[in-house]
């Protein structure tokens, strides 16, 4: 008797022809990401914000990984540099006429922190909260599929240091997102097949092996 029921022949036959969402999903990818400003970075409905992030942080990387630029060293000499051209337009405007600089405050209000300490709040204990599901066996071809991802992540992260990894995952973050909402039905359509094709997998090894390992008997204690 296999160990782990809920998966059988009949239900994939009945969802052979039904496509489901991603990690079975029932919202949208924008409400997902909380729906607000930092879910409209994400998928581009910022283009702009969006595109000067991914630059920045592409400049800063480059700055650090490849020039090899010290962190402190990179600010002060940014930091000395942008003070310098301010007083050299401020000083020439007396003399030529031109318009002083205009230096815009850019203001953070309290609601922009909360919302990204909310957003951010959310999506670690839904993150949590599915890995938690799946180290009780709840949905164990998941649970495999998941333990072989974060395998392969930590032989990945032997050949990059942290920078490059952040950098790798602030590209991931900016691109496949917006990808995924790009291509949401093709992308639904397979990995609705290949979660098929896991329990299908998952019940022969179940059937085959896991069955077939001997389990100690429950003895009931008797009371006088």
């Amino acid at each position: 008797m296999p160990i782990f029921g809920g998966f059988s022949d009949s239900e994939d036959e009945t969802t052979m022809y039904q496509q489901t969402k991603l990690f079975n999903r029932q919202r949208s990818i924008h409400s997902i990401f909380g729906g607000g400003k930092v879910a409209d970075i994400l998928l581009w409905r910022e283009p702009k914000i969006a595109a000067t992030l991914v630059i920045g942080v592409s400049l800063l990387w480059f700055l650090l990984e490849v020039v090899e630029y010290n962190f402190i060293t990179l600010i002060c000499h940014a930091s000395m540099t942008s003070m310098l051209l301010f007083f050299i337009w401020s000083t020439a405007s007396d003399f030529l006429n031109w318009e002083r600089p205009i230096i815009p405050e850019v203001v953070l209000d309290e609601s922009s922190f909360k919302e990204l300490a909310t957003s951010f709040h959310d999506r670690f204990n839904q993150v949590l909260s599915k890995l938690l599901d799946l180290a009780c066996g709840r949905d164990p071809p998941l649970f495999f599929l998941t333990t072989i991802s974060l395998y392969i992540l930590s032989i990945i992260g032997t050949y990059f240091n942290f920078m490059n990894l952040l950098f790798i995952g602030f590209v991931s973050m900016q691109t496949l997102p917006v990808m995924y909402e790009m291509y949401e039905d093709d992308v639904d359509r397979v990995a609705s097949k290949f979660m098929r094709k896991m329990r299908k997998l998952y019940r022969k090894v179940d059937s085959n092996v896991l069955s077939k390992i001997p389990r100690g008997t429950v003895k009931s204690k008797k009371h006088a």
